[in-house]
């Protein structure tokens, strides 16, 4: 259900220092935001029995510091019958980078830490590869996407295998490569930045980037059904919406092990309203706070569907928007997609976020601009361009289902391409970077497993290769090299994962599993 935007208790939101955020007072801006909030619930309504294959859409709108619109559709755990409501937390994947860089704002404004320290700064003690500049790459660099530096495999294993310890993740942060693509000072989108940035940052304060967020934002603005940990916590806390895909249950769920700093919050429809009213405060240290990290720091030339992008600060891209600059910070996983926008030139803020990486992929974005558009060009304008725009999105989505069913079928009638039994293949592969891939008979294929992530095999289409789905929507192949009549080892992620051997000098290889 909307939550009513003219409650007492949402008149007034607090920046979390003194400063208070007013609700629009006159009655024409009353009469108008309670029409565009019956106008938007019954969007909402028709669009998700338009596309029921995505679960549920958590929704925040505000207006000049003032929710207008907050509420939730749909089901957080279909399979469980939970409803979704405004408190329920949906992942917001890569819109956590705002909160990050908005949080280290706060402290560098205090003093607390500096963001032009340099990696080298921030961790003397490390011997950092001469060719990253480690003396020249500062926070500021790292949090704007500007550092040029590679370390996919850090990347991989906090954000999807978790399989890593503090040991593992020094040994990765001492052992950074420069990206040979992108050369500092050149705008590469990625999230090694946001976790080389905690890494360093906790080395150097002690202050982890959790309990930094926690102190800095969510304490003071009273947002308690956001979390960046604590995710398997019980008791009365509202569970987390489940993720899925194009209507089917995705698997990897996150949990605290792969929550990072550059993608790690889960957050209520409410607390979003309060993380939107931050942004569009006039005053106080929290929004001077809030108004630097939105400020560009590299300045870029791309597009994300229709928003224009032109520059990007610590967690925010910019870029005009009918006739404002919008600033925006989207996130997408497996079974997640997240929208967060506010227009400070027009008082407006949106956050749109759905438990489904299917259509849903895109819905968020239709949905945020239908509350744009009902403000800018009126209720009729907003829905004849919403209707379009959804016509258009069920037609592509048609053809993608379509597409992908094809695909699916193609594969399923491949060959296999492995060259020996299944069991000859079976054991655990090692790499110093990426960890270990533990291969196992199931059947005639092969099932994969790397920490948290697994996946049965298909056929691939070379020799002695096949193909997983580790992470839910994103195939890899994976070779194998093979010599005596067994696998030695696999390529994968660009990367050789060798045959790992046991203190006893042979093969380990894992039970079959039927």
């Amino acid at each position: 259900m909307a939550v009513a935007a003219l409650a007492a208790q949402a008149a007034l939101a607090q920046t979390g220092d003194g400063a208070t955020i007013a609700a629009p007072v006159a009655e024409s801006r009353e009469v108008q935001d309670r029409a565009f909030a019956a106008d938007f619930d019954r969007f909402l309504e028709n669009t998700m029995a338009r596309f029921p294959s995505v679960p549920a859409l958590s929704v925040a709108v505000v207006r000049d510091g003032a929710p207008v619109f907050v509420g939730a559709k749909g089901r957080a755990d279909v399979e469980g019958g939970i409803a979704a409501t405004a408190d329920t937390p949906f992942y917001i994947a890569s819109s956590t980078k705002a909160f990050v860089g908005t949080a280290l704002a706060r402290l560098d404004a205090r003093g607390t830490i500096d963001l032009d320290w340099t990696m080298r700064e921030l961790a003397p003690d490390l011997a950092f590869a001469q060719e990253i500049r480690a003396d020249q790459i500062s926070l500021r660099d790292l949090l704007a996407h500007r550092h040029g530096l590679a370390g996919d495999a850090m990347a991989f294993r906090l954000a999807y295998s978790g399989d890593y310890d503090a040991a593992v993740l020094e040994r990765l942060l001492a052992g950074l490569k420069p990206d040979a693509e992108t050369p500092a000072g050149t705008f590469r989108y990625s999230n090694i930045g946001y976790n080389v940035a905690a890494l360093l940052i906790e080395r150097r304060t002690g202050l982890r980037w959790q309990d930094i967020v926690e102190a800095e934002l969510l304490t003071p603005l009273g947002m308690t059904e956001t979390l960046a940990e604590g995710l398997a916590a019980g008791g009365s806390r509202t569970p987390v919406a489940a993720p899925y895909s194009g209507g089917q249950r995705v698997y990897l769920t996150k949990v605290d092990q792969t929550m990072h700093a550059a993608g790690g919050m889960v957050a209520s429809a409410n607390d979003m309203a309060r993380w939107l009213a931050l942004q569009l405060a006039g005053r106080g240290a929290m929004a001077e706070a809030a108004e630097a990290a939105r400020e560009p720091v590299a300045t870029i030339e791309s597009a994300f569907g229709p928003f224009r992008r032109t520059g990007y600060g610590l967690g925010w891209y910019s870029g005009p928007f009918d006739g404002g600059t919008l600033y925006h910070a989207f996130g997408s996983f497996a079974g997640a997609r997240a929208h967060v926008s506010v227009q400070p030139d027009t008082g407006l803020g949106v956050a749109v976020t759905a438990n489904d990486d299917g259509v849903g992929f895109r819905l968020v974005d239709l949905v945020a601009l239908y509350a744009y558009d009902w403000y800018r060009l009126g209720a009729a304008e907003a829905e004849v361009r919403a209707t379009a725009q959804l016509d258009a999105l069920a037609g592509q989505w048609a053809k993608q289902v379509e597409k992908l069913t094809t695909q699916r079928a193609e594969r399923a009638a491949r060959p296999s391409q492995l060259s020996l039994s299944p069991a000859a293949y079976a054991g655990d592969y090692c790499n110093a970077d990426y960890g270990t891939i533990r291969v196992a008979p199931q059947g005639m294929q092969l099932q994969l497993t790397m920490g948290r992530l697994h996946g049965r095999t298909e056929a691939g289409t070379d020799p002695d290769t096949v193909r997983a789905e580790l992470i839910p929507g994103q195939g890899e192949i994976y070779r194998f090299t093979v010599a005596g009549g067994v696998a030695t080892s696999i390529d994968a992620f660009g990367s050789r994962f060798d045959s790992c051997m046991d203190r006893g000098g042979s093969a380990s290889p894992p039970p079959a599993i039927p």
